[in-house]
């Protein structure tokens, strides 16, 4: 016997699906709300979800990984009266076991519960990856943890890796992980940063050459395939590698060989790939700027790192954690934080994500020096700034359209609007270059005098 919810608007249709599911031996519980059915969720142990998209309070599809994230893991069956084949693949990529189309069928209906049951049954019986060493990844939130998840099936499997996410979400850490607890841990970590990868060096670089290759080639060289014989290929950003290499890569995955620049014999190579990007790749593919073939190939297990906003709880316990960390590498007493700077840190946003928060929380404590506690004034002046000014702007009315939208007609002055963009993007920009002005003006292709205008202009850094 199973544990089923039903979360439907329709009384009816709750009825119906109740008394199937009772035929068939199954336990029934039903909401009429995403809310109250996210709630039974989470309070209870359900087997199988039955989801409808069109709630009163809300998109059906929105609920997936939050029921998913519950502590039973129910399989998702979303039952649609509006079938619509984007809103079926972002089911299943969501996670959903299938999406069927209002009215179904009984035995189709009854098919699809089994075959979800028995998936359900076998997996229970699988044995679970051992525990991982989490190598310096901090949170307990249900994204963080459903990411450590899927990176336990990466360790103990030895298919290749695509880690997806924003700049700065900790992809590289994420990547290491995987490569630490799992059976190549022994050998190299090899990093392949594509993009810093020249045109006209990249195949030197990945596969190696002989002396005499080409102008220049003074002597043999390893490449980088090489030597991550028996371990692992990190390819930080791959939406970069040049398009004239993507092919040949991919040959090389496929048969483990590649043959070195001026060699006649091939070499064999047992690496692994773990690659991270931060664009669409089914996007790029789509556009004919990455290869679909070799998508296929790198997405054996997909890894997708949330912002860091979208995890707040997180947010203090990895301050401080980093804490700790740099008091250590500075060899000073741990310093405390005192709780208005815990509200400053907690209410900013984060565009830059971890990799921003570590550089604020380093630059605090060299700004603390022998002060044992950290304040808000220890912190980069543009975070407590921008939290300050978002205090005194107005409170969202209900229903009010987000900044960008206009749907309400009302359009801010377009200065307004560009100032606002240029202001976040030079806080993210500034936030991934560590503050590093020269590194930032080659990204971004403004001079130095007037990036540190600009940054002056939003107290920024």
């Amino acid at each position: 016997m199973a544990e089923v919810l039903i979360i439907d608007d329709d009384r009816l249709i709750c009825d119906i699906l109740t008394r199937m599911m009772t035929k068939l031996g199954h336990e029934s519980r039903y909401a009429l709300t995403g809310k109250e059915g996210v709630e039974l969720a989470e309070n209870g142990m359900f087997d199988l979800v039955f989801l409808d998209v069109m709630l009163p309070d809300g998109n059906g599809l929105d609920l997936i990984k939050p029921i998913k994230g519950t502590p039973s893991a129910p399989e998702v069956i979303i039952i649609t009266g509006n079938s619509d084949p984007d809103g079926a693949e972002m089911a299943i990529k969501s996670g959903a076991w299938n999406y069927l189309g209002k009215p179904f069928l009984r035995h189709e209906l009854n098919l699809q519960v089994t075959r979800a049951l028995q998936f359900r049954k076998e997996k229970g019986a699988v044995s679970t990856p051992g525990i991982l060493k989490r190598n310096g990844i901090i949170g307990e939130s249900r994204e963080i943890e459903s990411c450590l998840d899927q990176a336990a099936i990466a360790a103990y499997s030895d298919t290749n890796v695509l880690i997806s996410g924003q700049q700065g979400t900790g992809k590289e850490l994420f990547a290491k992980t995987i490569h630490l607890n799992s059976d190549r841990c022994e050998n190299n970590f090899v990093i392949a940063d594509c993009c810093a990868i020249n045109e006209n060096t990249v195949e030197s670089l990945l596969y190696g050459h002989k002396k005499g290759a080409f102008p220049g080639a003074v002597g043999d060289k390893t490449g980088l395939i090489q030597l991550a014989d028996k371990g692992t290929l990190f390819l930080d950003e791959i939406s970069e590698l040049p398009m004239q290499i993507q092919r040949s890569f991919l040959r090389v995955i496929e048969s483990m060989t590649f043959r070195p620049m001026g060699s006649k014999d091939g070499i064999t190579s047992n690496f692994r790939v773990i690659a991270t990007t931060s664009r669409d790749l089914d996007e790029l593919s789509d556009q004919g700027s990455f290869r679909k073939d070799l998508l296929f190939k790198i997405n054996g297990i997909n890894i997708h790192l949330p912002e860091l906003r979208s995890i707040k709880p997180d947010i203090i316990k990895m301050t401080i954690y980093y804490i700790e960390q740099f008091c250590k590498r500075y060899d000073i007493d741990t310093k405390g934080i005192s709780p208005e700077c815990l509200d400053i840190i907690s209410a900013y946003d984060w565009p830059g994500n971890v990799r921003e928060l570590i550089n604020a929380v380093d630059k605090a404590i060299a700004s603390a020096k022998n002060e044992s506690t950290l304040y808000s004034i220890h912190l980069p002046a543009y975070i407590k700034a921008r939290v300050v000014k978002e205090s005194f702007m107005p409170p969202r009315k209900g229903g009010e359209s987000e900044p960008g939208d206009y749907k309400n007609g009302e359009f801010p002055p377009l200065k307004e609007v560009m100032e606002g963009a240029e202001s976040r993007y030079l806080s993210a920009l500034i936030a991934f270059t560590s503050g590093n002005v020269k590194q930032a003006c080659d990204i971004s292709g403004v001079s130095k005098s007037r990036m540190y205008a600009r940054l002056k202009k939003y107290s920024i850094g």
